[in-house]
Formats: C-alpha cells, sequence, structure tokens
C-alpha cells in the first residue's frame, strides 16, 4: 500500500562548503553577468547570458554577444553552443540523459565561469488536484491551493523543483522546492499554501528532478524574494558557478500536469 504525506513547504535556506557565495550588491549599478542555462532530458543546452545592475532588476538588461560557450558530459563529448541572439546560446548536438554529468563552460568579458550538474531521472507526477484555501481574502473570491501527488519510491536523496504556470503564463516570482532528505514516503502529497488559484483558472505543473547544488541556488532565489516582501536587505543567492557571476546551471528531468480550476 502505498503511503501518502502531507507537506508544507518550508523555506530552508542552507548552504553547503561545494557552493560559493558571491558578493556582488543587488542594487550596485555595475553590470554584472547573469547565466540562465539548463539542460533537460532528451533536450539540447540552452543558455541565456545578459548583463544587469541586479539579478531581480529584469527591466534592464543587455545581452551578452560575444561569449563563448561550450558544454562538455562526462562521457567526453563536447560541443560548442551557437549564439542565437538576445543573449541565448543554444546547442545541437549533445542532448541531456539521466545518469550523466555536464559541465557548462563560459568565456566572456575576459573571465571565465563553469558549472556542472547531474541529470537526474525522470520524476512522476502522479496527478495534481486542488482545493479550496480558506484564507480571507479582500476580492471575496474564493481561493485554491495546488495539491501535488508525486511518486518518491528512490531510497536516495531526492530534491525537487516545481514550477508553476497561471492560463498559459509561468509565475516568475516564486519557485517551489521540495526535498526528501528527512520524509521517506512512495507518494508524497505536496501543497504550497503561499501561492493563489481561482475559478476558471487553468493550472499547469512542472515538476523537475535536480541535483542538490540546484536545489540550494533555488532555496537561496525564494529566500532573497521573501526577505525583500519583508523590507529586509536581500542578499545574493549561491551561484554553482565558479566566479564573480550570478544565476545557474541546471540539469534536469520533468514531468508535467494540467488542471482547469472548476
Amino acid at each position: 500500500m502505498k503511503k501518502y504525506m502531507p507537506l508544507i513547504l518550508l523555506l530552508a535556506a542552507g548552504l553547503s562548503s561545494c557552493e560559493e557565495v558571491i558578493d556582488v550588491s543587488l542594487a550596485g549599478s555595475a553590470p554584472v553577468l547573469v547565466a540562465e542555462g539548463s539542460i533537460l532530458h532528451d533536450s539540447v543546452c540552452s543558455v541565456k547570458l545578459t548583463y544587469t545592475s541586479g539579478y531581480f532588476d529584469t527591466a534592464r538588461y543587455v545581452p551578452e554577444e560575444n561569449a563563448r560557450v561550450y558544454l562538455i558530459s562526462d562521457d567526453q563529448r563536447f560541443e560548442t553552443l551557437e549564439y542565437q541572439g538576445g543573449g541565448i546560446y543554444l546547442g545541437n548536438i549533445i542532448r541531456g540523459k539521466p545518469g550523466f554529468e555536464y559541465t557548462l563552460n563560459i568565456s566572456a568579458g575576459g573571465n571565465e565561469y563553469h558549472a556542472a550538474s547531474f541529470l537526474n531521472p525522470r520524476p512522476e507526477l502522479l496527478h495534481v488536484a486542488y482545493e479550496i484555501l480558506d484564507v480571507p481574502h479582500f476580492s471575496g473570491e474564493t481561493i485554491y491551493t495546488i495539491k501535488n501527488v508525486i511518486i518518491d519510491k528512490t531510497a536516495e536523496d531526492s530534491y525537487y523543483l516545481l514550477k508553476y504556470h497561471r492560463n498559459g503564463k509561468m509565475l516568475n516570482d516564486y519557485f517551489s522546492t521540495y526535498n526528501d532528505i528527512y520524509l521517506k514516503a512512495d507518494t508524497i502529497v505536496y501543497s504550497d499554501y503561499r501561492l493563489d488559484f481561482y475559478s476558471s483558472d487553468t493550472v499547469k505543473v512542472d515538476l523537475y528532478a535536480i541535483d542538490k547544488k540546484t536545489y540550494i541556488y533555488f532555496n537561496l532565489v525564494n529566500d532573497v524574494l521573501f526577505s525583500s516582501m519583508r523590507a529586509s536587505t536581500p542578499y545574493n543567492p549561491s551561484s554553482n558557478f565558479s566566479g564573480n557571476i550570478l544565476g545557474y546551471f541546471m540539469a534536469a528531468s520533468v514531468d508535467s500536469e494540467t488542471i482547469i480550476i472548476r
């Protein structure tokens, strides 16, 4: 019989010795290179490189158009990513395979950066459902939360990233993270009560199986976002890149489910 375990997300902003916390002022005026890279199961590598005065200053950015970006897998396959415009660099040969580690190397502005990420097997999002969230709301509308049922049979520690889309648009101001280090169960029911959805919303959930370094990065992004809401001084999320750079490189597998709230 499968076991079900209700779960409320906690912000656990942990750091480990393999992560580098970089000292860049989020509010400063000096341009900082931001890398957003990923290679997904059975997909090519994609990297966006921009310069911005702060990681969350999305209104102003300048694309990095002259970088050299290349990818190496731990079975010694090598590929140089081609520039597509708008700061986007794209591979066309190497496709992500579970069980392999990938290293992304970036040469830009006279500096070298690299990051490695392990691609885990595809997770299983069994199904998603919704339930009424019984909290007061100024609009008087009924608020719903999404319940995610995740199959989690592996004996090894698992790390997950969940991204939500409302009516075709991804919610960019929040990343939901979960690990099963202390909670072992065949099946886990996971709800994040800080996200609000409404009747007639179409909600798509993407469940990513990620490695520990990627998990720590997105946990810290959440902490920065919520510390900004509390009007405290934000700090920079650690990056799995070497050097003075913001952002991440993520190897991941993904499963998705969609539901309409009625």
